[in-house]
């Protein structure tokens, strides 16, 4: 077992280092905050399956005079979504480590873990891309690149499946975003950009969605998946799990990151002579409207 001893924490010990340490480089994670979520505060099991209620679908009926309305009964379903990924991070700090370090490791660890987490909860919702049935717009080199006429497909597409002009998105993986800033029907003040496409390099938001760049984007074969969708194209859920069970010298707290409730629980390992940490969350993703997302395919690299 690979614990943090001494000779990992020694970029830790004051006559080596700082008293500020540089932690993990972190991926931009946007995707758990932009789609729809459950937030019932029930503790869970792995397994456990949250069912998501659909509306049934009301008609317009004619109403001739002298005669009753026309009584629906919309025939409403459930979708379900199973809490199916239960991810941690774990580590231990042994003693000496700990004594011979100016500075509180474990707390810096603990940050790049709940960072780690977070760009797991992102890449598996990202990954749902594969799943959308939509035929993807090919905005590759070989199909004209990302222009302007590459959002305005994306809208059609959703107005056309009668998503909401709200809670808009568009995902770009970097390689993609660099070329829309590249883009002077995108950039310019013109064409409505405050100035922080040049200044800040953010879009915001532009032909009725939000734009964000993520490094989690995936990529296959040398094609860059990146995604446009309502919030209602993808559901998440995630669940609370339960503290410590008591007299078991075990600390259990909630630490949250981006909307994710992540458990962090501290027990002291004999066997190792450190604090042990684990950091743990269970949650579920799955697609919930499948024509309210489109893949836009780009080339990486480009």
């Amino acid at each position: 077992m690979a614990n943090v001893t001494v000779t990992e924490a020694a970029a830790f010990i004051p006559e080596i280092w700082a008293a500020t340490a540089l932690g993990r480089l972190r991926a931009r994670t946007v995707m758990a905050q932009l789609v729809n979520r459950n937030f019932e505060n029930e503790v869970a099991r792995f397994g456990d399956i949250v069912n998501v209620p659909v509306r049934g679908t009301l008609t317009v009926n004619n109403k001739a005079a002298n005669t009753v309305v026309t009584l629906q009964t919309p025939s409403a379903t459930t979708l379900p979504l199973t809490l199916n990924k239960h991810k941690e991070v774990s580590f231990i700090i042994e003693d000496v480590a700990a004594a011979q370090s100016n500075q509180d490791i474990i707390q810096g660890y603990i940050d790049d873990a709940v960072g780690a987490i977070a760009e797991q909860v992102d890449t598996d919702i990202l990954a749902l891309y594969a799943g959308f049935s939509t035929t993807p717009i090919n905005a590759t080199t070989g199909g004209g690149g990302i222009v302007a006429a590459t959002i305005t497909e994306a809208r059609r597409l959703l107005n056309a499946a009668k998503a909401p002009q709200d809670n808009r998105y568009i995902v770009w993986h970097e390689d993609a975003e660099a070329a829309l800033l590249n883009n002077d029907k995108l950039t310019s003040a013109e064409f409505g950009d405050s100035g922080s496409a040049v200044s800040e390099a953010v879009m915001g938001r532009k032909y009725g969605f939000t734009h964000l760049m993520s490094q989690l984007v995936p990529t296959a074969t040398s094609e860059t998946k990146n995604l446009a969708f309502h919030r209602d194209a993808i559901m998440m859920a995630t669940r609370p799990l339960p503290p410590p069970p008591p007299d078991t010298g075990a600390r259990g707290v909630t630490m949250n990151e981006g909307g994710l409730s992540i458990r962090v629980l501290y027990a002291y390992n004999a066997s190792h002579l450190g604090v042990q940490v684990t950091l743990d969350i269970l949650y579920g993703v799955a697609e919930l409207r499948d024509n309210h997302a489109i893949v836009i395919r780009g080339t990486e690299g480009a």
